[in-house]
């Protein structure tokens, strides 16, 4: 995961890594935190 402070680091970054919008979910801390839990949950072992 990247976290950005300010759009225009997003913006800078998405340009010099050459990706596509398309396949990057913008999600805010709580959200990103949210969904971290889901995919490392242990409990699905």
């Amino acid at each position: 995961m990247n976290f950005f402070c300010r759009k225009n680091e997003y913006d800078e970054w998405v340009a010099k890594m050459n990706l596509s919008e398309d396949d990057i979910f913008c999600l805010n801390a709580i959200e990103a935190l949210q969904v971290a839990k889901m995919l490392f949950t242990a409990s699905d072992l």
